[in-house]
């Protein structure tokens, strides 16, 4: 910021560009630490009061897709909502969180190029949302832990890996809305996969 300001002059505007484009990513990843770690203490102090509507599920992936454009910029994203799904009943702006975290966490941990997917599904009397990735999946001595606070794994192109707070979050809210949410590795190749599964409402709940 600094050098921008005072010497912008001296740089011609290619990097002046890049200078505001890397401004503009570390702003927004510290706006991410700040949010996440209120977040986590909102959840640790059992503050936390979502608003619960009845909510279409393709409302809020789409969304959280606009939204989530620019982590997801080097990947494929594969949306397959089952045609069937009811309403759920969710905290919109929570969930969106839920979800963003995911899409995020997937597209740190897998591969450029591969194809991220979000799907949707009823099973039983739950709507079941599934993040699934093509990384290298999830090591079975991190499985235990990786919804603990603080809990990262390290990347092997040593990149910056997050916070160690999102997985944790998503946990928080998916369980503050009366869900659950799980990691696992994919059966059907290499990746992982994170389940949230959400009770379907009585239609007489507002």
């Amino acid at each position: 910021m600094t050098s921008l300001r005072s010497y912008g002059e001296l740089y011609d505007q290619s990097v002046r560009d890049e200078l505001a484009a890397t401004i503009q990513d570390e702003a927004e990843r510290l706006n991410r630490f700040v949010t996440n770690l209120l977040d986590m203490t909102r959840i640790e102090a059992g503050v936390l009061e979502p608003g619960m509507a009845m909510i279409d599920l393709g409302e809020i992936v789409g969304t959280v897709l606009e939204r989530a454009r620019k982590v997801l910029q080097n990947h494929r994203v594969v949306v397959d909502l089952a045609a069937d799904l009811p309403m759920i009943r969710v905290d919109f702006v929570l969930f969106e969180q839920v979800l963003f975290n995911l899409l995020d966490n997937a597209a740190k941990y897998a591969p450029p190029g591969t194809a991220v997917t979000l799907r949707g599904r009823r099973q039983d009397d739950s709507v079941v949302i599934d993040i699934l990735d093509e990384g290298g999946g999830i090591a079975p001595e991190h499985l235990a832990h990786i919804f603990e606070k603080f809990y990262r794994i390290r990347r092997a192109d040593r990149q910056r890996a997050g916070t160690g707070l999102g997985l944790a979050i998503c946990r928080g809210f998916v369980e503050a809305m009366g869900g659950s949410v799980t990691a696992a590795n994919r059966s059907d190749r290499g990746g992982a996969v994170f389940t949230v599964d959400l009770p379907i409402p009585p239609v007489s709940l507002p």
